[in-house]
């Protein structure tokens, strides 16, 4: 019996990973690996800019600020916090691509840095854009 005990208290010990959904409210998301993370030098660029003239940073590396919003089959940077994803103008922000979806955290104000294209428009072609997330910071 008591090494029945061992085999699996060993089994139990080896599988006690950290789950990925106690992640903290105000920790920052993961940045998924599908996303190039060397992008070269990325330019600043307001998000309202790439609203208006996105054409001008199709497949460039760029950093944005806003407020990121995630829910479901939705993830996405808006200028203003308060976004209701059910209501919300898609028109108004740009999807994002890249964030883990454990990430917990509500209406983040975040810096973006990653590569912008108008050739995905995220969940069911709703935005004018989106961004492939590499790098994630607190906006200041």
């Amino acid at each position: 019996m008591k090494p029945v005990l061992i085999s699996t208290m060993l089994l139990l010990s080896a599988c006690s990973c950290p789950s990925p959904t106690g992640v903290s409210q105000h920790a920052m998301p993961t940045v998924n690996s599908f996303c190039e993370h060397h992008i070269g030098v990325p330019q600043s660029v307001e998000l309202g800019e790439l609203l208006n003239n996105g054409h001008k940073y199709e497949g460039k590396a760029v950093s944005v600020s806003g407020y990121y919003s995630l829910g479901f089959e939705h993830s996405a940077l808006y200028p203003d916090a308060g976004v209701d994803p059910y209501t919300v103008d898609f028109s108004q922000g740009i999807w994002v691509d890249g964030i883990s979806p454990f990430f917990d955290g509500k209406e983040v104000h975040v810096l973006l840095t990653g590569i912008y294209t108008q050739k995905s428009q995220g969940h069911l072609a709703q935005w004018p854009g989106s961004l492939c997330v590499a790098q994630i910071r607190p906006a200041s």
